[in-house]
């Protein structure tokens, strides 16, 4: 189980280092989208709202189901549903993270920013 742990805190380091690379990478005008559930229900945030947004939600889904895994609530789960629900709870979010990365990439409507080296659309 401690295992486990161990692999959602790095997954968490992993959204932490992509928040950072895309500090460096994306435009100052980026849009972020922070999804609440679905495409349709997504709210665009700042670049910087959006690049402390997730790895915070990170960090929040990351104590919430580390701590329900290793408390009582779970003392009577299968013993592998408990050890791979952190890493996998982390790697979906680092996932929508990802995603969302690359749509603030794209720019709006989906279409690519325009770059001094990248034409726009391209």
């Amino acid at each position: 189980m401690v295992a486990s742990l161990i692999v959602g805190g790095v997954l968490l380091l992993a959204m932490v280092a992509a928040s950072g690379r895309a500090a460096v990478t994306l435009p100052a005008e980026a849009r972020i989208p922070v999804h609440v559930g679905s495409v349709e229900h997504r709210y665009l945030a700042s670049k910087r709202a959006g690049l402390v947004i997730w790895p915070a939600a990170g960090a929040v889904v990351f104590g919430v189901v580390g701590g329900i895994t290793r408390s009582s609530l779970a003392a009577d789960w299968v013993p592998g549903v408990r050890d791979v629900l952190t890493p996998a709870v982390m790697g979906v979010a680092l996932a929508f993270q990802v995603g969302a990365l690359v749509l603030a990439r794209r720019g709006p409507a989906g279409t690519a920013t325009a770059s001094p080296d990248r034409p726009a659309g391209g």
